[in-house]
């Protein structure tokens, strides 16, 4: 992808637009491909000229922040936080802020260089997925970086958010807190659920041919994708699969993305799996696809989630959702085609969903029905269309 922007839309303001993230943006490996996706639904539309590639790879990053861990234990303190420090912030935009001069920027990480919030030529926004403080009560990374680094990033990212033009938050969970813990006022605060993580082209050949399999007396047929079992509850639903598959059921799960001997043997062991291995979306693009839509029902029981991606890919491929009912996950549900499950809900509870969705063919229909007919809505080309209908025009 290249660098140079293309001419600016007459539509927008009349000045760049850059996008920004911890890493380079044109690369589908940072922050989960969210900012590499979003860029490339946001710059045919004329919403972004230009992703910045503030790329933190290499040796010297890896010493810097070496130094910075050992410095942190000479001084008593926990090792870590580098990525929420001043030092690191200007290190990293110092190259960058001569060209965001007169220009905006879009930051997909909730903290800017001092530098850059304290300079009114740049038109600052955020897009986020969480606050820091969700991000240190919700993934407990406070307890990891100390409580000092903590306080001053939280009071880092106030001042950054009073200093932008407006903050694009993925969820109203999230907006919650950015009026609730940084004391931002409502009409800065835009809520625009983020897409599907599918490369657009395959994506776009492939739901021209493709036509939601008719559900048959079989059994339901689960999917889910991730790597972190734990955090992304693929334990709680293999432990419910066991009990609803002692039940009669003949529910079965493909795994993708997790390795087996990742979990402990008695979960890996269970009955009814298939672990499919990882599918590389870059360069099988089309299997990921195939392999995610032969299924009923993709699955994301995360104990903590700010968003979930992986459920917007599900409803994308026109699947039913179970869902988990942490952070702002379930608004990335579409109504009508998903069901929760509570945090606190034990296997039996899970088992139960299970053999409910499995017996009741008529209701997955609809669900399924529902994802398929509201499958635009879960794409990049949405969300962007949903920030350009408040995103500042030329001359406003």
């Amino acid at each position: 992808m290249t660098n140079e922007p293309p001419a600016p839309s007459a539509t927008l303001a009349r000045r760049p637009v850059f996008l920004a993230a911890i890493g380079d943006v044109n690369n589908i490996d940072t922050w989960s491909g969210i900012p590499f996706h979003f860029l490339a639904a946001a710059r045919p539309a004329g919403l972004i000229d230009q992703g910045l590639p503030l790329e933190v790879t290499g040796w010297p990053w890896r010493a810097r922040r070496i130094v910075w861990n050992a410095l942190r234990v000479v001084l008593r303190d926990r090792p870590g936080g580098f990525q929420y420090s001043v030092e690191f912030l200007e290190r990293l935009w110092r190259p960058f802020v001569p060209r965001l001069t007169g220009g905006a920027v879009i930051n997909c990480f909730p903290l800017f260089p001092p530098s850059v919030v304290d300079n009114p030529r740049v038109e600052k926004w955020f897009f986020l997925d969480q606050t820091l403080r969700q991000a240190f009560d919700h993934y407990g990374a406070e307890s990891i970086i100390g409580a000092r680094i903590a306080k001053e990033a939280l009071a880092r990212e106030q001042e950054g958010y009073r200093s932008a033009a407006g903050i694009i938050v993925h969820s109203a969970w999230a907006a919650e807190s950015v009026r609730r813990d940084c004391g931002i006022a409502s009409d800065k605060i835009h809520v625009v659920l983020p897409g599907a993580n599918l490369d657009p082209v395959v994506y776009s050949r492939w739901q021209a041919t493709h036509r939601p399999e008719r559900l048959d007396g079989g059994g339901l047929k689960l999917v889910f994708v991730g790597k972190d079992w734990r955090r992304k509850g693929l334990d709680r639903l293999l432990r419910g699969l066991r009990v609803a598959r002692s039940s009669s059921s003949q529910a079965t799960l493909r795994v993708i993305g997790c390795a087996r001997e990742s979990l402990p043997a008695d979960l890996a062991s269970v009955d009814g799996v298939e672990w499919f291995g990882f599918v590389d979306k870059r360069s099988q693009p089309g299997r990921f696809l195939d392999a995610v839509a032969a299924c009923d029902v993709g699955c994301l029981l995360s104990r903590a989630e700010a968003g979930g991606i992986a459920i917007r890919e599900y409803h994308a491929l026109g699947l039913a959702v179970m869902g988990t009912a942490a952070g702002g996950s379930p608004e990335h549900t579409v109504p009508g085609a998903s069901v929760l499950v509570p945090l606190d809900a034990g296997d039996n509870e899970i088992a139960a969903l299970l053999i409910s969705l499995e017996r009741d063919r008529e209701a997955l229909a609809r669900m399924r029905r529902t994802a398929w007919e509201k499958r635009f809505s879960v794409t990049w080309d949405a969300t962007v269309q949903n920030i350009l209908a408040f995103w500042p025009k030329a001359g406003g």
